[in-house]
């Protein structure tokens, strides 16, 4: 009689971040990097040393964590404290990514079919939009009221009243080799909700053509153009001219505009390869009577703008929807993709290879991390904009999506409405994506309760020495002084003479 193999209860095991290739590069790397700047005088924004700061306690004991105690067998586990920065940490960025798909496939989606429309720019605009929030938002409305207004149009030609389009709006900063590309990965209803009988019911439209692809992607270019040339960014002939227009936090920082620039173009802004690189950034934007460029289904480029809208899920597909949403919301740094090589270089991994074959990047630690630096999303950063019958202010938002009470995050069932909490904690996160409930004793999975939040400083050695737990933060390495060239004339010589 053959016996039925059980498969082993996932167990938690705390990760270890100062382990991985990114923590090391930071680690040893973050000091001399803003020396530098200091010594340049051009220093770092304070948000993002805070970011990296912050990076580096990210689920390091030594710097707090969480005690849980066993009712039943009293034993004890500890969760370290994570960071909660959506610049690029790893961790933090994969929990807001399951966080995001959860929460929009369980509570707010309603069950209908979905499109993708993804929107990037030409390489002058990307460091507009990086540099000025307000111009960033401005672009968005247009493009998002574009796709809206394409829906509407289709929804009352086929003699739909008062159709209501609506989508969520998701901003990426960057590119597979971890280069600062900001751009739009716009999730729509594929179709309209109207009015029938005082009740929202969702109602389909024609699918969108490669023709209404082309249409749309001008209509978008259209209003951006005109929009820029009326701003001051571009001449009336189209061609890129000098403006100020940035925000305060890039013109009071040359060290943060440099980063920006040169990683947009690809380049290396600081050290000693900077010289040999020279940022030029080109007119980009085409000319007045360019036709699309059609590069695949639902696919095309113009004026330096490209379009792709092929991705779509069905009403039924609520699982391709929730992998849609992750990859939408994704982190740019995966610690599998990256490799610190036997000669100290940072080997970067490209998810897919470029044309000319390359799959690797190599860069030194510093240029890297000028690289993570650029991706950090400046404060009051908006990355997820809600728009039409999903906005905060539709009226018919409350009756179109699944849970209206679930504001932020997303709830368990032993969870009630009078409790505080807008975020869900980590432990439920990982039973809930990866089933490994930290809640539980690994001993005698009895249910393990909430002792205390450790966060003194006497009080974390003393417990983890106690536990034989390194009680001590992985050091920084200290800043490496910058030779700098000798000044003739700077100082008196001694008179040997005397």
């Amino acid at each position: 009689m053959k016996t039925q193999s059980i498969d082993p209860v996932p167990v938690y095991s705390r990760r270890r971040p100062e382990l991985s290739p990114c923590y090391e590069i930071v680690r040893s790397t973050l000091n001399t990097f803003a020396s530098n700047r200091d010594m340049e005088g051009r220093p770092l924004p304070k948000y993002v040393l805070e970011e990296f700061d912050a990076f580096l306690k990210c689920g390091i004991p030594a710097h707090g964590f969480l005690r849980r105690v066993c009712d039943d067998c009293e034993k004890e586990k500890i969760v370290a404290f994570s960071c909660k920065k959506r610049g690029f940490c790893p961790s933090c960025c994969a929990k807001r990514q399951a966080e995001a798909a959860t929460h929009l496939v369980e509570n707010v989606l309603p069950r209908a079919p979905y499109r993708q429309f993804v929107v990037s720019f030409p390489i002058p605009m990307r460091y507009w939009l990086n540099s000025n929030k307000k111009l960033f938002s401005k672009i968005h409305g247009i493009i998002t009221k574009q796709i809206h207004a394409h829906y509407i149009t289709a929804a009352k030609s086929l003699g739909i009243k008062d159709p209501m389009p609506g989508s969520i709006g998701f901003t990426q900063r960057w590119g597979s080799a971890c280069n600062l590309n900001p751009h739009l990965h716009i999730l729509c209803l594929d179709g309209v909700f109207t009015i029938v009988n005082d009740a929202p019911k969702f109602q389909n439209v024609e699918t969108l053509t490669d023709d209404d692809t082309e249409n749309l992607l001008i209509n978008i270019t259209t209003k951006i153009l005109k929009h820029l040339r009326r701003k001051g960014y571009l001449n009336k002939e189209g061609e890129v001219v000098d403006n100020p227009l940035a925000d305060g936090l890039f013109t009071d920082h040359e060290s943060l505009a440099e980063v920006t620039a040169s990683s947009i173009a690809g380049k290396i802004a600081f050290g000693p390869n900077a010289g040999g690189y020279v940022t030029r950034i080109g007119s980009g934007f085409g000319y007045g009577e360019e036709t699309p460029l059609v590069k695949g289904n639902r696919c095309c480029t113009l004026n330096g703008f490209s379009l792709h809208a092929n991705t779509a899920t069905k009403t039924l597909e609520r699982d391709k929807l929730y992998r849609l949403i992750e990859y939408i919301a994704r982190g740019p740094i995966s610690n599998k993709r990256l490799e610190i090589t036997k000669a100290g270089l940072v080997k970067l991994q490209l998810k897919t290879a470029w044309s000319d074959g390359t799959s690797h990047l190599l860069s030194t630690k510093d240029e890297f991390l000028e690289k993570l630096t650029a991706l950090i999303p400046p404060p009051r950063s908006h990355l997820v904009k809600w728009a039409g019958i999903f906005s905060p202010n539709s009226p018919v938002r409350s009756l179109i999506v699944l849970n209206p009470k679930v504001k932020k995050g997303f709830q368990f069932k032993d969870e009630t409405e009078k409790a505080k909490v807008k975020n869900p904690t980590w432990s439920k996160m990982l039973a809930k994506v990866f089933k490994i409930d930290v809640t539980l004793c690994d001993h005698c999975q009895g249910k393990l309760r909430l002792k205390a939040a450790i966060n003194d400083q006497e009080s974390i050695i003393r417990y983890l020495k106690h536990q034989g737990i390194d009680s001590e933060p992985p050091a920084r390495a200290p800043a490496k002084c910058k030779a700098t060239g000798l000044q003739f004339g700077e100082y008196e010589l001694p008179n040997y003479d005397d």
